[in-house]
C-alpha cells in the first residue's frame, strides 16, 4: 500500500516538473541577462537567483514575485 501511495505522489508531481523544465528552457532564449535570470528564478521558484540581478528594480520585483 505504501508503494502505491508513493507511486501516485510521484506521478502527480511529474507534470509539474516537466512544466518547470519547459519554462526554464524558454528562459535561455532571452538575451538580456537580468530578464533571463528573473525568468529562471520564476521557472524554478528559487528567489536566491534574484540576488544576481544587477538592476535594483528588477531585483526587487523578482524577490516579490518568487516565493522561495
Amino acid at each position: 500500500m505504501r508503494h502505491a501511495t508513493l507511486a501516485l505522489l510521484i506521478a502527480a508531481a511529474a507534470p509539474a516538473v516537466a512544466d518547470s523544465t519547459a519554462a526554464a528552457g524558454a528562459c535561455y532564449s532571452i538575451t538580456d541577462a537580468d530578464s533571463r535570470t528573473v525568468c529562471l528564478a520564476k521557472a524554478h521558484g528559487n528567489s536566491s537567483l534574484c540576488y544576481s540581478v544587477k538592476d535594483a528594480g528588477k531585483r526587487a520585483q523578482c524577490l516579490a514575485e518568487v516565493k522561495k
